[in-house]
């Protein structure tokens, strides 16, 4: 039974594989190792004198929990493959264990797991003795498929009660790696190179690895034991009414539950807040942190209501009543963005209507932008990754998608070439001026889509 599960999959993988996608990934690892080259070029007088005084040990430790956040980011945003078997095998007579070994050599043998320990070959070549770097390596080796069953398990989490805890082991196995790392270094650091451990750094890299491997049996145990639901169950515990749902809720209800919008919107909002505090001076950091998510999602205006579109034109909901929903919802998810910069008014010293000003800017006028998008909108699958997939793309989007330099020349030009009210200003009023038109110009748009509504209609059955 696994040799057949392996061969359907070998199957899958064949008719999927695509030359395109794989030069372009290839392109993307070797710029990242260009980088990391160029990094380590101009600065490899600094790092000679710093690894005088360090431990290796150390070092390695510091340099594979560096890796240990990219890796799991990039297999929440890139990992695709099912974790739990569908329908279709479902029916087959395949134990659950047959099952559980057939994922096991498919997250062995995923390619995604040798990026962290190329890079990590890369760095220990320039920098650490041969024996180190084949250590450090194969600790990156286990780190990674740690990481790969980790981000398995919590796909595979039925409801929030299993996959909280996996969360909240993730963050202290980070912090905790992190902390060991620059504890090592900080001591070194302190006593100069009168630190010198029991069999360092022999000793520190195997008991990292030590526990790598037996966090992964502990995860491997956690998805064998863990079902996605109880087909057994013969009733339900809670009912939720349709009643419940409403127009404005499959706002926010399509991008919770679709891995095509969520992903990319919860990842680039974490770089965004990341570059804000750490580069304050950065001028489109608090820009795209406040209106990345309507601009993104701005391109797609009726491209997730593409799916059910049908069942929306028998209920009593306007074009018109669904386009106001949509520029709303692009609002309250600017205003939901700026709470991530409330802190920065306190710490970075950001002027309270500066904040204001872009919330209004974004929210309303940016947003307003974005909503003629609905005239050459196509249905986009909503259950596929984001990551260089074209569906429900086209030419009209990619090019009407340049207007974004509108709005960005904007507001380059009320924070840099303005003084600081009068900036402000500026940005509001517009913001304001677009709230003022927005009903008018959004009843013009639906009227222009219900002229050609049965050409828009077939463009969401393609």
């Amino acid at each position: 039974m696994l040799k057949q599960l392996l061969s359907l999959r070998y199957i899958q993988w064949r008719r999927n594989f695509s030359w395109r996608k794989f030069l372009a990934v290839l392109y993307l690892v070797g710029i990242m190792l260009l980088m990391i080259v160029g990094l380590l070029f101009s600065s490899s007088y600094m790092l000679a004198d710093l690894l005088d005084d360090l431990p290796l040990g150390a070092v390695a430790i510091a340099l594979i929990a560096m890796l240990a956040l990219p890796d799991f980011m990039m297999k929440m945003m890139w990992g695709t493959d099912a974790v739990v078997m569908d329908d279709f095998l479902r029916t087959k007579p395949i134990p659950s264990r047959v099952w559980n070994r057939f994922m096991a050599i498919l997250l062995a043998a995923d390619p995604w797991n040798l990026v962290m320990p190329m890079f990590m070959a890369l760095v220990g070549a320039w920098l650490l003795p041969a024996g180190v770097t084949v250590m450090a390596v194969v600790a990156t080796l286990v780190q990674t498929l740690m990481l790969s069953w980790l981000v398995a398990d919590i796909h595979k989490a039925p409801d929030i009660r299993y996959s909280l805890p996996l969360w909240a082991g993730a963050v202290v196995y980070y912090l905790a790696v992190t902390g060991l790392g620059i504890i090592l270094v900080v001591l070194a650091m302190m006593s100069g190179t009168n630190l010198h451990l029991p069999g360092s750094p022999w000793t520190e890299l195997v008991l990292f690895i030590a526990l790598d491997l037996v966090l992964t049996g502990v995860l491997y145990l956690c998805f064998c034991r863990m079902r996605a639901y109880d087909e057994h169950e013969q009733h339900a515990n809670t009912v939720r009414s349709a009643g419940d749902v409403t127009l404005f809720s499959t706002e926010y209800l399509s991008v919770l539950r679709s891995k095509r919008f969520r992903v990319p919107i919860i990842f680039c909002t974490i770089v965004f807040v990341i570059q804000l505090y750490m580069d304050p001076d950065y001028p489109l950091a608090q820009y795209f942190l406040i209106g990345w998510p309507s601009l993104f999602l701005g391109q797609w205006v009726f491209s997730i209501e593409g799916n059910y579109f049908h069942g929306l034109w028998t209920k009593p909901y306007s074009v018109e009543h669904m386009l106001l929903n949509k520029y709303k919802f692009f609002f309250l998810l600017s205003l939901g963005m700026a709470v991530f910069i409330i802190p920065a008014i306190f710490l970075l010293g950001l002027r309270p209507t500066t904040l204001l000003a872009v919330i209004l800017f974004l929210g309303f006028g940016q947003s307003l932008l974005m909503m003629r998008t609905c005239l050459f909108s196509t249905r986009v699958d909503l259950f596929t990754s984001s990551f260089f997939n074209y569906q429900g793309a086209n030419m009209s989007i990619t090019i009407y998608s340049l207007v974004i330099i509108i709005p960005i020349a904007i507001y380059m030009i009320a924070t840099l070439a303005m003084p600081p009210l009068w900036g402000d200003a500026l940005m509001a009023a517009i913001g304001l001026a677009a709230l003022a038109v927005h009903r008018p110009y959004i009843r013009k748009l639906a009227q222009k889509w219900m002229d050609n509504r049965y050409d828009n209609m077939e463009r969401y059955l393609n």
